[in-house]
């Protein structure tokens, strides 16, 4: 799937995801990259997608790796899956949920888990972030922003990544020193939330 799904059988609804509600506040993209999101959103609505590929490996699973040169600040992926309460969290078997809206109440706090209906950024690979060596693998960053009233979460990359390279993903990027509010104010999204 490429859209957020709010399955009706786990009690969640999409107005269930109001930007509003969120603890501290959400930001939204600007114009010019709200545009390009919508444009992205269109591109894949018409099975245009990333230059990427996912691939299996024996000893590491799943990954992704870039088919052509993909350049710095590319739009690669909307985090998608089916919304569920944090209440919730603990009936899936997932190694990939996020948060999409933090309310404080675990009835109300959404998280996205995409093992049923996620795509490939599920896939992207973490790196041990307790090495600077490792940290500078990383060349996907996350943002979480307002489209609409709703919270969403879209990857892009922060460095060019050549063909063949993995697109690696740092789970805990810029939490070091920052109180969750000063990572959150910067408009990127504080990925120790994923569980």
């Amino acid at each position: 799937s490429e859209e957020l799904v709010y399955p009706a059988e786990h009690g969640v609804t999409e107005e269930m995801n109001d930007a509003s509600l969120n603890k501290t506040v959400v930001e939204p993209l600007n114009q010019r990259n709200l545009g390009i999101f919508k444009d992205f959103l269109h591109n894949q609505r018409k099975g245009c997608f990333p230059p990427i590929k996912v691939v299996h490996d024996e000893k590491i699973g799943f990954s992704v790796e870039a088919l052509a040169a993909i350049p710095r600040h590319t739009l690669i992926a909307e985090y998608v899956g089916e919304v569920i309460t944090t209440e919730r969290s603990g009936e899936t078997s997932s190694d990939s949920l996020m948060t999409l809206l933090d309310t404080g109440s675990p009835k109300t706090s959404l998280i996205i888990d995409p093992t049923r209906a996620g795509n490939f950024a599920r896939f992207l690979s973490g790196i041990n972030n307790r090495c600077c060596a490792s940290r500078r693998k990383a060349n996907v960053r996350a943002r979480r922003f307002v489209m609409d009233g709703k919270c969403r979460v879209a990857f892009f990359t922060s460095k060019k990544i050549e063909a063949g390279k993995k697109l690696r993903y740092d789970y805990n990027a810029g939490v070091e020193g920052k109180t969750v509010e000063e990572w959150a104010n910067t408009g990127f999204y504080d990925t120790s939330n994923f569980y």
